[in-house]
């Protein structure tokens, strides 16, 4: 069954080579600084940022795409909210805020292996609790639809086509039965997995084979992220006019 793993190109992109904590340092605070800009100017400059680095980092634009899509809903209805309450240029600004911070979220995700960012979040001292639910959580998201897919399989194997209107009361069953014994199976195979976790030595820790170092090319990509920081935000508080946008 193809599934999104966000971290499948990582190894071929030229981001991976960048320690974990630098791009969780620069990403972070790129997106703090994005939910004050209230400007277009500055959050445009932002998001071009973004998308400059989305294109050299070698992630094909099917897979970011798709990951993206995932956020259009809280898109629409968060700006549409606006559009209704403040006018065009505050839903606009939503837009572009959440858009760029979904972006970079995407950049550090798809071109860091998903074992490292937690890895950087546990140095970080995120707390292990946390660490381990997103974890957990992540592989449980692949268990869910690995058994939904092998069900389908089984179905369509006895020759059972789900063929209908969500109305009736057929499909509606069919349906909910399907979405209970997907929880239930997938219950009991997550426990099977984490047991056999726990069985090879698993106690909430994180680790992983290489050990990254910071080095001159991960201070540069900090300065790069820190300079464009201070560009939007000088823009901001007016210190820099450029555009009667800003």
């Amino acid at each position: 069954m193809d599934t999104i793993e966000i971290d499948r190109y990582c190894r071929s992109s030229p981001f991976f080579k960048f320690d974990p904590r630098v791009k969780l340092v620069a990403i972070i605070s790129l997106i703090v600084a994005l939910s004050f800009m209230r400007g277009l100017l500055p959050l445009v400059i932002a998001l071009v940022f973004i998308a400059l680095l989305q294109m050299t980092s070698r992630i094909p634009i099917k897979h970011t795409a798709r990951i993206f899509a995932l956020s259009l809903p809280f898109i629409v209805v968060a700006s549409g909210a606006l559009l209704l309450t403040s006018g065009w240029v505050p839903a606009l600004a939503m837009a572009l805020r959440i858009t760029s911070s979904v972006l970079a979220l995407i950049l550090l995700i798809s071109t860091t292996p998903f074992f490292d960012v937690l890895w950087g979040l546990r140095w970080f001292r995120v707390p292990y609790v946390i660490c381990s639910l997103l974890l957990l959580t992540y592989r449980y998201i692949f268990v869910m639809m690995e058994e939904l897919g092998l069900m389908n399989m089984a179905r369509r194997s006895r020759g059972f086509s789900l063929k209908g209107s969500l109305l009736s009361k057929d499909v509606f069953k069919t349906i909910s039965f399907t979405a209970g014994m997907v929880l239930v199976r997938s219950h009991v195979r997550s426990k099977a997995i984490y047991d056999g976790l726990v069985a090879r030595g698993y106690h909430g820790d994180i680790r992983i084979l290489r050990r990254p170092k910071v080095g001159p090319g991960d201070a540069l990509l900090l300065l790069l992220f820190f300079g464009v920081i201070m560009l939007i935000i000088s823009m901001q508080w007016g210190l820099v006019q450029w555009s009667p946008l800003s």
